[in-house]
């Protein structure tokens, strides 16, 4: 049985339904009755196909109500890899197979989706920065209006003080008040 593609602890236990802890629990015992894991690296346990049938195997013993020490045992002394057994599948139990074209659809409707979803999200940043530019335009304005009112108060101040000179200066050069 060749070992070339080996998963790790968290996919294995999704696959086999159980928890991380109690995989680690069983690999455990298993090792204790020499039982070999593979271990990459970093030192974490990778399983391979034959690992999986074991793991299977031990599970459906301790379904039975076969102890739990003497599942671990059996599995343990049990030449698995001589046992002969269907490739496992991916821990991953749903595929899905496509021809190509209909891939490409599915790659054409994602990618019109994400176009469609892209231009939206522009039209709505538009419109958002639309209606702050407006809000911008409308305080301007109302500045503008105000700057202008009080322009217009101090010019007609201005003027009105002018012709108050004139006529001072004329009352006084012709005696009128």
């Amino acid at each position: 049985m060749e070992n070339t593609f080996g998963y790790f602890a968290k996919d294995v236990a999704a696959f086999l339904d159980v928890t991380t802890s109690t995989l680690r629990r069983w690999s455990i015992e298993l090792e204790k009755y020499n039982y070999h894991f593979e271990r990459n690296d970093k030192d974490r346990r990778i399983y391979f196909e034959r690992d999986f049938a074991a793991l299977r195997e031990l599970k459906k013993l301790i379904g039975n109500n076969v102890p739990f020490a003497d599942a671990i045992k059996a599995v343990a002394s049990t030449d698995i890899e001589s046992k002969n057994i269907q490739q496992t599948p991916s821990v991953y139990d749903q595929e899905i197979r496509l021809s190509k074209r209909e891939f490409e659809e599915v790659i054409s409707e994602v990618a019109r989706r994400t176009a469609e979803e892209t231009a939206q999200a522009i039209q709505q940043r538009n419109e958002q920065l639309e209606k702050r530019l407006d809000n911008y335009q409308y305080a301007l304005d109302e500045s503008l209006k105000q700057r202008d009112e009080k322009l217009m108060e101090t010019l007609n101040e201005m003027q009105e003080s002018k012709q108050n000179e004139k006529r001072g200066f004329l009352s006084k050069l012709f005696g009128i008040k």
